[in-house]
């Protein structure tokens, strides 16, 4: 009888505590760390971590490929290839940019040649531009991909000036556009960029260019 009032009474006495026990509490950080970790730590624990972002290559060779789509004459695809040289990574200087475009007559050239008797060849089309840009990086970090990677990143503008030629003169102009770019590894990146080569004086003075591609650094 004893142990059975023994056993009734530790019994009554868990559920009294687990009745008026809530789960675990959160401990209230030191007022010196609230401001930094909010009012609450994650499992009691104050953890700091520190990873610098991933400083490239000096300097990078790139391969891009292009479409030019808005021209009204022609459908221009452009292999660029360029050099650029990294100050800091908020800073680059891309020494030289090279483009060489492919055209296709749109419909309207057609029927210029068709209805009018208008030469394909004597519509001005854009054979190369050459520029050389500086580079601000405005952005950069790093994200992780597919929860199993981690990829660095940058993004930036660029400006500088170039050289349009077309099949019937050669334009000085300037190259402004965005750049962003994704690390496959510390030295390969792939790189979406949108530019537009201004030909100052032209007729069809904005060329508009989007490109994809890959760059090497080293």
């Amino acid at each position: 009888m004893t142990r059975k009032v023994g056993f009734l009474a530790v019994l009554l006495s868990f559920l009294a505590f687990i009745s008026i026990w809530d789960g675990p509490q959160a401990l209230a950080a030191p007022a010196d760390l609230q401001q930094k970790y909010g009012p609450r730590p994650i499992d009691g624990q104050y953890v700091e971590a520190v990873q610098n972002y991933m400083v490239p290559k000096t300097s990078q060779l790139g391969l891009d490929l292009g479409v030019w789509p808005l021209q009204p004459y022609y459908n221009g695809f452009s292999v660029d290839a360029y050099y650029m040289y990294y100050f800091n990574k908020d800073w680059a200087w891309e020494v030289v940019n090279f483009s060489y475009l492919y055209t296709v007559d749109t419909d309207l050239t057609t029927e210029l040649a068709t209805q009018y008797g208008v030469s394909p060849l004597s519509i001005e089309r854009v054979n190369y531009v050459a520029s050389s840009n500086i580079i601000w990086n405005f952005a950069y970090g790093k994200f992780a991909f597919f929860e199993s990677n981690i990829r660095y990143f940058r993004s930036g503008f660029l400006l500088g000036p170039a050289l349009v030629t077309t099949n019937t003169e050669s334009i000085p102009g300037f190259c402004i556009g965005w750049t962003i770019e994704t690390f496959v590894n510390e030295k390969t990146a792939w790189k979406f960029q949108i530019r537009d080569n201004y030909a100052i004086g032209n007729s069809h003075p904005n060329n508009l260019v989007f490109l994809l591609g890959t760059s090497y650094g080293f």
